[in-house]
Formats: structure tokens, sequence, C-alpha cells
């Protein structure tokens, strides 16, 4: 009974201090590590960094789920087994309360090291992986490739015809449109001739901070920018580097607008101050509506 209440008590502190630490290193991770992005651009500083992170929360992992109640059954055991063996028992409490002071430690450190860069680093990104707290400083995800795609300011600007004379636009949104994809240029393009002149206000088509140099459509996919990671806006899982979406701001014409929308092959979404019209899913970018 020596032995239980201490061991009772050191898996509680250490349970404790596990679980809201897992939670926060977002453990568990079973993958992928090497991010989609790697399979359409030459990674960058960023994609290593994420692919560092990812490995390290894989290990971790592997160490709670799998070896950690490995070699706490296997201690369990040698307690069962030798009842009257001192020698047996003080191998059995030392192997289970090095495992779990080791999962502990091993978390703990993950969190000191965030601690220590988020300071260092950028202290307004605390709760972030270290992996974020870099890429949230500028590392880029791909590396820029001569004759490649370039992110706003120099993005080819998409043509769409009677957009800018029937639809309206709020304070810098026009400055989106060269962000648009093909496929939504010719939703939009479509969209006009159905609708009552005057209805129409796009309120967003990417992200102001695109528009702006201080994030890429790679960075954003990832969050942090004014849609969820992944959003249509900035091509979802598969078409990063142009927006497949965007939203209309004027909830008094919700539905004619998702009637003009739907009938050009859009999806739709009221999201109450605007209409989220969307051709991501349709055309295999990996994004929902």
């Amino acid at each position: 009974m020596r032995f239980r209440a201490p061991l009772f008590a050191l898996l509680l502190v250490a349970g404790s201090l596990a679980l809201p630490l897992a939670a926060h290193a977002a453990i568990p991770f079973l993958g992928p590590i090497i991010p989609e992005d790697v399979n359409r651009c030459a990674a960058g500083w960023g994609m290593v960094m994420i692919v560092i992170n990812n490995i390290i929360s894989f290990l971790i992992t592997i160490a709670i789920i799998f070896v950690a109640p490995l070699m706490i059954a296997w201690s369990g055991f040698l307690f069962v087994v030798n009842p009257v063996n001192a020698a047996g028992k003080e191998q059995a409490k030392k192997i289970l309360t090095s495992t779990v002071v080791g999962i502990v430690i091993a978390l703990a450190g993950w969190l000191i090291v965030d601690a220590i860069m988020a300071v260092l680093y950028n202290p307004a990104t605390v709760g972030q992986t270290w992996s974020q707290l870099v890429t949230s400083g500028g590392a880029k995800l791909c590396l820029p490739l001569a004759g490649s795609l370039k992110q706003v300011p120099g993005l080819p600007s998409v043509t769409i015809p009677g957009v800018a004379s029937k639809f309206t636009f709020d304070p810098g949104i026009d400055a989106q449109v060269p962000t648009a994809s093909g496929p939504l240029a010719t939703l939009l393009s479509c969209m006009v001739d159905k609708v009552p002149a005057g209805v129409g206000r796009i309120s967003s088509i990417s992200d102001s901070l695109i528009i702006k140099g201080q994030k890429t459509f790679a960075q954003c996919a990832t969050g942090g920018c004014q849609h969820s990671a992944n959003s249509c806006h900035y091509g979802g899982r598969s078409c990063i580097g142009s927006s497949y979406a965007v939203d209309f701001g004027d909830e008094q014409n919700m539905s004619v607008l998702t009637a003009a929308a739907q009938a050009c092959g859009g999806a739709t979404l009221n999201e109450g101050t605007h209409l989220h019209v969307s051709v991501g899913a349709a055309s295999g970018c990996g994004c929902g509506i």
C-alpha cells in the first residue's frame, strides 16, 4: 500500500498536466507529415518548419498512444507476477515512474519552446505552435520560382465582363478583382445578367492582407486571415493562388443573388451578414461551399 498510494498520486498529477499539454500541442497527430502544398511548389522555409513541427507531433503521439501504454502494461505485469519479490516490484515502479515522467517532460518541453519563441519572436502570437510562429513572421511556404504566378501586387489582371458596371464594391474590394480565378470570373459574368440593376454589392473576393502584400494565398490558406483555413477564397487545398469564392453584402437581396448564383452553377451559403458564393468544390479545389 505504501507503493500504490504515491503511485496513484503520481498518475493523477501527471494526467492533469499531460492532458492540457497534449491538447495545446495538437496531440494526437497522425499525419500527413508532408503538407499538400509540397506537390504544387518547391518547399520554402515555412514549409520546412511545418514538416519539422509535424514530425515532433507525430513522435509525441507515438509515445503517448503506443509506447506509454505498453510500458505501463509491462510495469503492471511485473508488479503482478512479483507480489513478494522486492526487486521485481522496484523494477516495475521504476518503469512506470520513468514512463509517466518522460511523457510529462516531453509535453512540457513543447510548451517551454512555444513560450520562449513567442516572447522572443512575436509576443502577439502566444498560443500558436512554433512552426506557426515562424510562418506568421513572413516565412514562405513556397520558394519563389521564375515564371511562376506572383501574388498581389503583380498578379495578372482577370477580366470580368460587366461586373464593374453592374455590381458595386465595398471600399477597397475592387482591388481584389485581379485575385479572382477564371471560374469565379465566369460565375460573376453570368450573374450580372440575372439580377436587377443596383443589386450585388461585393464585400470580399480574396483577402485584404493578400492585396496589401502582408500575406500570400498559401499563408492565408493555413489560417490567420479574414476567412478560415482552406477557404475557397484562397483556393481551398488544391487551387491555391486564386480565389474561387465571393461574398455579397446586400442582406436585403440575398434571395435574388442566391437564385442567380445557383442558376450559374455556384454553391451558396447564407451567413447572415452576407451571402457566400463559391465554385471551389465544383472546380475540385478541395474546399466546401
